[in-house]
């Protein structure tokens, strides 16, 4: 959601009267500093900047829930941009199935080991559909003979967007794609664009 929407987000699901939440939030809105700011409706809060989590009583809730969203209104947050920073600017003719193995080294991911994101420039959309409901989206790309399988996870929408054709600007993470013992390397996008 925090992704989707560049909003800070916490979810809290409770257990009878107690409840447990896990937040994150944008770069430019410290998520952590709010949480010292309302610690009276908390019964425990933890975390840094970019993720924490919490403790809170469901008679606290509603409370927390109004003071929370006037902290982070104060906060002015649609005045700030997103930013992705990329890693490296990729060619498939450039990038094995062995190369996107080795990425897997890496994991696991997180605030303090984020995966590497990459662009892929001027490629043309062979197929493209929306998955589970309209949720999602997926995309056939080519560049030249280069066939290029992308996921957008609640990208839906963009399948209205785009047509067969269009010549599209690519930003996500490689991965590679198991299913019924065929491994594909596939792109998770974060973010797509028509081509200048």
């Amino acid at each position: 959601m925090t992704e989707k929407f560049h909003k800070p987000t916490i979810l809290v699901c409770f257990e009878g009267e107690k409840g447990k939440g896990s937040g994150r939030s944008v770069p430019g809105l410290d998520l952590h500093e709010i949480l010292v700011k309302l610690k009276k409706d908390l019964d425990k809060y933890g975390g840094h900047e970019m993720a924490v989590g919490l403790e809170i009583s469901k008679s606290n809730f509603e409370r927390f829930k109004e003071n929370f969203e006037k902290a982070v209104s104060e906060k002015n947050i649609q005045e700030l941009t997103p930013i992705i920073k990329l890693d490296s600017d990729i060619k498939f003719k450039d990038i094995t199935k062995e190369d996107v193995k080795q990425l897997e080294v890496l994991e696991p991911f997180g605030e303090q080991n984020k995966a590497p994101i990459f662009s892929y420039q001027n490629l043309k959309i062979d197929s493209i559909r929306a998955l589970t409901e309209g949720k999602h989206l997926k995309l056939l790309l080519k560049d030249e003979s280069y066939e290029i399988n992308a996921i957008g996870f609640n990208m839906g929408e963009y399948a209205e967007e785009y047509l067969i054709g269009d010549k599209v600007n690519i930003i996500g993470k490689l991965e590679i794609n198991r299913y019924n013992g065929e491994e594909i390397i596939q792109f998770n996008l974060i973010d797509i664009m028509k081509s200048i």
